[in-house]
């Protein structure tokens, strides 16, 4: 082994720079997202000085600011401040008489009476909102920033007091809502808890644990009835009682073993004897038997330390703690799904803020507006900057829709309900959000309970740059764009490099690190290049509730393949895979359905399937005039796995024409059944060795190295 890795250190430099025009390796011009959000923090805070903003200037973030503050006037703003106040001083007076705002909405007010750029200046403390601040036209050019050297938090809810502990071990405390509003996520000590549930969420955290599976009903239903119902074995679901408020977690797809998908569907009735569960669905999603599920949101469910249950119309909150240390602790109960509304507000920068405990609002299926939230939701307003921010424990991150030019910079995004990062359209007006540039943004633990999801999810966005982030731990996509519903939401000239993406496709049996789509099936004209993905995975049941084991890829068993570091789905076309390190992940690069894809000087080792899966499922029968075989040349592949698979193309449609491979260097567990083609073009039929494959005239100059 340890020759094999100094044969592929030999061969990578030449892989990399060997071709004119290739991007240099991850991380020469990108900072560390964390190192960057400090400077970005220091740079547009309320007092920056020029000191701060020259350090900006050394990186790649050099334009992020939009023009000098010193013309500004600043509003203040401060948990100990009050609204009768002038909003001129960031303290308050000796007198006592004159300081800084106590909200938001009073100094954006302030800051629209006086007119001309200003700032508003938040100070250190806790904000509990409950209702979205909105920013529009008036607001245009408008810095929502915190002051130098302070962290201003803005929680998504109510802090929730007067607690008071029954005999029963629980606790209650009050809490009235408006009819509009519920409790969608409660943080103690800024740790999400679990609304009440069966079966009880696992104490370990095993992913494989915790879960119900879906029955074969009988007598059978079409497919698409599984949108409304599904069936359950004997014994499985509690008699809950009072089903008010009851909702399905579900996991599904179009037929057993599809886990590429899930929803939160309310409860509509149980019929017990006829072992069905009726949902309120969503017109789009699949369930089947062996679809894995919870259930969640009944009082009769709460019964595990770390659970809560909200009754809103008696207006009480019910939590079972963890530890004795409870009264103690600050609990925020998450009732908003936006914090900050920027809804036509072009060229506002928000920076520095703490952003967290929100409602889980915001990812649900394609056809529906479920995925119109975002803690920081920006509408058609162009050139916003949304610039070193932490945002925690809400449905989206950012959402941009219908807005060019957007800045996401130096961000640190965790553990939300959904989306990380959201730019696209609205459904139905398709407006695009062309120019956005997602730039050094630590993301991670995405799609906490909506996992088909992404860090960064894009559509409907010509020049796009996604480029230098960390991506950690995501239950479907690292980064995933494209088209859903063709020419209305197209992505042409999009750039995603030196990202690192680790541990994607946590959740699901159809995901990856990267992809691409193209429904518009034309060329996308876009780049995929130096990113460094490790670890990718999945996580599937079989229709009995057995899961596959880690790692495993046998591709005589449908589905397969069901996890790639990068893929390209949709008739996806014209896409360059240049340059990027593939490490044990399960396959590496995966092409489904287009043409006059190139995939060149990549490094691949690890993994348990094939380094290359070529497929023209999803352009069956779609020949274009302009297309050309996809090639695949330039690369070096580590064998690792024991099926010593390094390709497997499935193109009956289009044969062996569809794909070309090229100059590329093999190292390792090669047999004489390395390679799959289908139509079985070669010697021995399906399977051959890289002397067949290059005898049926599909390879030309690859090799198989010695691993000296």
């Amino acid at each position: 082994m340890r020759r094999r890795v100094r044969l592929i250190l030999s061969i990578l430099p030449v892989m990399l720079f060997a071709q004119p025009g290739n991007p240099a390796p991850a991380g020469t011009e990108g900072h560390a997202p964390e190192s960057l959000q400090i400077l970005v923090r220091e740079a547009t805070c309320a007092e920056a000085s020029a000191t701060s903003a020259a350090k900006l200037k050394a990186t790649s973030l050099r334009d992020a600011l939009s023009s000098s503050t010193a013309a500004r006037t600043i509003f203040y703003v401060s948990p100990d401040g009050k609204d009768s106040w002038s909003g001129l001083l960031p303290t308050a007076n000796q007198q006592g008489d004159d300081g800084p705002f106590a909200s938001i909405e009073r100094a954006r007010d302030a800051a629209r009476e006086k007119g001309g750029p200003n700032i508003i200046a938040l100070g250190e403390g806790d904000y509990y909102l409950t209702q979205p601040i909105t920013f529009d036209a008036r607001d245009t050019g408008l810095i929502l920033t915190a002051r130098c050297s302070e962290v201003p938090v803005l929680h998504g809810g109510p802090r929730v007091g007067n607690w008071a502990r029954q005999s029963d071990g629980s606790w209650t405390a009050p809490l009235t809502l408006p009819p509009e509003q519920g409790v969608g996520d409660l943080f103690v000590n800024r740790i999400r808890q679990t609304r009440a549930r069966f079966p009880n969420a696992p104490a370990d955290g095993d992913p494989r644990k915790g879960w119900l599976f879906a029955a074969k009903c009988e007598p059978a239903i079409d497919m698409r009835e599984g949108n409304t119902r599904f069936c359950f074995h004997a014994g499985d679901v509690p008699d809950v009682g009072d089903a008010s408020g009851l909702v399905v977690n579900i996991v599904g797809g179009y037929q057993p073993g599809s886990q590429w998908g899930n929803d939160t569907l309310p409860v509509v009735s149980i019929d017990g004897a006829g072992r069905t569960i009726y949902t309120k669905g969503t017109g789009y999603f699949f369930t089947a038997e062996g679809s894995r599920y919870f259930l969640t949101g009944a009082k009769g469910l709460l019964d595990a330390p770390g659970e809560w249950w909200h009754d809103l119309a008696a207006g009480q909150l019910r939590y079972i703690p963890i530890d004795q240390s409870f009264p103690d602790s600050v609990v925020v109960a998450g009732v908003l799904p936006t914090f900050l509304k920027l809804d036509g507000a072009s060229g506002m920068v928000v920076s520095g803020l703490e952003i967290r405990d929100g409602a889980p609002e915001g990812s649900g299926k394609f056809y529906t507006e479920t995925r119109g939230f975002g803690a920081i939701r920006i509408e058609h307003a162009d050139g916003v900057k949304i610039l070193g921010n932490n945002i925690e424990n809400v449905g989206v991150g950012i959402h941009v829709t219908e807005s060019k030019d957007a800045l996401i910079a130096g961000n640190v995004i965790a553990n939300v309900a959904g989306n990380g990062i959201y730019v696209g359209t609205n459904y139905g007006t398709f407006g695009k959000s062309d120019g956005a540039r997602i730039l050094s943004n630590h993301i991670h633990d995405i799609g906490k309970i909506y996992i088909e999801t992404a860090g960064v999810w894009f559509q409907a966005a010509d020049n796009v740059r996604i480029a230098d982030n960390l991506i950690e731990n995501t239950a479907q996509f690292g980064i995933s764009g494209g088209s859903l519903w063709g020419s209305n939401d197209a992505v042409y000239d999009a750039v995603i490099e030196r990202n690192v993406v680790r541990n994607a496709n946590q959740q699901t049996a159809d995901g990856g690190a990267i992809k691409m789509m193209g429904e518009q099936a034309d060329s996308l004209n876009s780049t995929i290049r130096s990113n460094v993905v490790t670890g990718t995975g999945y996580l599937m049941n079989r229709p009995d509730g057995t899961f596959w084991p880690p790692g495993y890829e046998n591709t005589s068993e449908w589905p397969t393949p069901i996890s790639w570091a990068i893929y390209t789905d949709g008739k996806a076309s014209g896409i360059r895979i240049e340059g990027n390190s593939l490490s044990d992940n399960v396959s590496a690069i995966g092409i489904n359905g287009g043409w006059s894809n190139l995939v060149t000087g990549n490094v691949i080792t690890g993994g348990s399937g094939a380094a290359f899966r070529v497929d023209d499922g999803t352009g069956r029968g779609w020949h274009p005039p302009w297309a050309q075989p996809n090639r695949i040349e330039n690369n070096v592949v580590s064998i690792d796995s024991s099926n010593g698979l390094a390709a497997y193309v499935h193109a009956p449609d289009h044969g062996p024409g569809y794909v070309q491979f090229a100059r590329n260097r093999y190292i390792g567990n090669l047999t004489n059944k390395s390679f799959r083609l289908a139509p079985r073009v070669m010697r021995f039929g399906e399977f051959g060795s890289l002397s067949d494959l290059q005898k049926v005239g599909a390879d030309t100059g690859s090799i198989v190295a010695p691993a000296r």
